[in-house]
């Protein structure tokens, strides 16, 4: 699935999800009625009307993103593209009261294979589909946020302008500080149910685990192992709770925790080959998690059903199977909600997720496209009923997609996670 794709199926899920934003113009306080239009961290301070230089004065506000290109811009409120400029990247939504929001600045760097953009000014930062006269909804993606045009050498940061009717700047900071932050979703783990979370890793070796699947979800943010190890999770000691394992394909080896929590390994051990992929799971339906392996250069899995100590060799696996594709990435899941894991594998340059319900070779009891070419991707039981479903982290724009069903369509749930180098499902 392009990224082109999508987008525009995300809007679909916005637009079913987003209360009617149509009314718009000033209420009784001065608050345009808006979604806040950077979905992601970000600063900002009432700049309105602040000296530009001659007799030039600011006719919006900045918001700053620490740094950061890419992050998502959306419209505020439903309306009509009236322009977008021609050499990127800016554009202007004309909205059904005759109000407009200008959104100026938008990315036009290339994006590097680790995620972050050059300074050559040979991206396009507008998203596809975005064009003068297209119909836009409350909390589409329209583009992302860059230094383009006359912020060149300055930080990433959007301006974003309202205008009323007659064309006049009207200073937007009260109605900011009081936009709906996030598209509304529906809570993604009914109230009483034990629901997966997702922990996602970044650069520095730092883990980042959400409270909750939810836009406002706190984060409990820990280092362990080292950046590039190759992270998972388990029920290392069977008491329900699944921790983070790293695997360090240099070497072959794993490197549990029994806390989500800063800290050395609680128990080490070394099992397969430099270069083999970790997965972890319970493979025999015991209760309990192990560490297991795929060698992608033989398209073939190891399982073994318990865990190795005191830095160890673990030694032979207890059987092996062939499935898949080389190349592809493994991942585990209970797909089938009887209790045993079973294993998956994902075609990160085209999207394809097939998986097996059985541990033995075969062809895939399922498969389907879900996300983009480059999502990374893990499988939780997000909502609680019993079984795995599919989630990706997109490093093209750092937000998560969920999916509560195995099954292509679009996501169930999307959430700006950050730039993150890897991610995990866990059980709290």
């Amino acid at each position: 699935m392009t990224r082109s794709i999508l987008t525009l199926a995300l809007i679909a899920v916005l637009v079913a999800l987003l209360p009617s934003t149509a009314r718009a113009e000033p209420d009784e306080n001065g608050i345009y009625p808006m979604i806040f239009p950077v979905q992601g961290p970000h600063y900002y301070s009432d700049t309105f009307g602040a000296p530009r230089g001659g007799d030039r004065t600011h006719a919006g506000q900045d918001i700053m993103t620490y740094g950061q290109k890419g992050v998502p811009v959306v419209a505020v409120a439903d309306g009509t593209v009236r322009w977008v400029g021609s050499n990127c990247c800016y554009l202007a939504i004309e909205h059904p009261d005759g109000w407009e929001t200008w959104y100026i600045h938008l990315n036009n760097d290339t994006q590097d294979p680790d995620g972050n953009y050059t300074d050559d000014g040979q991206g396009w930062g507008i998203a596809e589909g975005i064009e003068t006269g297209a119909e836009v909804y409350a909390g589409q993606v329209i583009g992302w946020v860059g230094d383009s045009g006359n912020a060149e050498w300055t930080g990433p940061h959007l301006h974003f302008e309202l205008r009323d009717p007659s064309g006049t700047p009207y200073n937007a900071y009260e109605s900011l500080l009081a936009a709906q932050p996030v598209p509304d979703q529906d809570p993604t783990c009914p109230e009483g149910e034990v629901c997966d979370v997702a922990a996602l890793q970044d650069l520095s070796g730092q883990f980042h685990v959400w409270e909750e699947l939810a836009w406002d979800s706190t984060t409990d943010v820990f280092f362990f192992g080292n950046p590039g190890d190759v992270a998972f999770s388990g029920d290392w000691d069977c008491d329900g709770v699944e921790t983070l394992g790293l695997y360090r394909q240099s070497d072959g080896y794993a490197y549990l925790r029994n806390s989500n929590s800063q800290g050395v390994a609680d128990i080490t051990f070394f099992f397969g080959d430099p270069g083999d992929f970790p997965v972890a799971g319970d493979f025999n339906g015991d209760g309990c998690d192990t560490v297991s392996i795929y060698r992608p250069s033989e398209a073939r899995f190891y399982i073994i059903n318990e865990l190795g100590s005191n830095d160890g060799g673990l030694g032979s696996a207890e059987y092996s199977f062939l499935f898949g594709d080389t190349g592809d990435k493994p991942f585990v899941g209970d797909f089938d909600g009887d209790g045993t894991d079973t294993v998956g594998l994902h075609r990160e340059s085209t999207g394809l997720v097939y998986f097996r319900n059985s541990n033995d070779t075969g062809t895939a009891d399922s498969q389907f496209i879900f996300g983009d070419p480059g999502d990374m991707i893990t499988a939780g039981d997000w909502d609680g009923d019993g079984d795995d479903t599919v989630a990706v982290y997109r490093p093209t724009d750092d937000r998560f997609y969920l999916k509560n069903e195995n099954a292509a369509g679009v996501a169930d749930v999307v959430l700006y996670a950050g730039q993150r180098t890897g991610v995990v499902a866990l059980r709290p």
